[in-house]
């Protein structure tokens, strides 16, 4: 069980990590507020395990902060090839 905690961890430090090479936006600070809140809820899995229905739901969540994140890097280099072209 406690393998789980660690890749759920690691899988939102890899998440943090891109956001925070973004540059600031409202698009980005969204984003943190649902990393925030899927750190939050992994650390009460030290007090309370979660069932398999919460850790899906967390699973789910923060597969999609990282889609979030994924795309807003995406705009934000689409932009800067934009801005360095035209």
């Amino acid at each position: 069980m406690r393998e789980r905690f660690i890749v759920v961890r690691e899988a939102i430090d890899v998440v943090v990590r891109h956001l925070e090479a973004l540059p600031p936006s409202d698009r980005r600070e969204q984003l943190r507020a649902g990393i925030r809140e899927c750190l939050q809820e992994s650390q009460q899995w030290d007090v309370l395990s979660p069932t398999d229905r919460e850790r899906d739901g967390l699973m789910k969540r923060l597969l999609a902060v990282h889609v979030g994140v994924t795309k807003l890097e995406r705009d934000t280099r689409m932009r800067e090839d934009e801005t360095a072209t035209g």
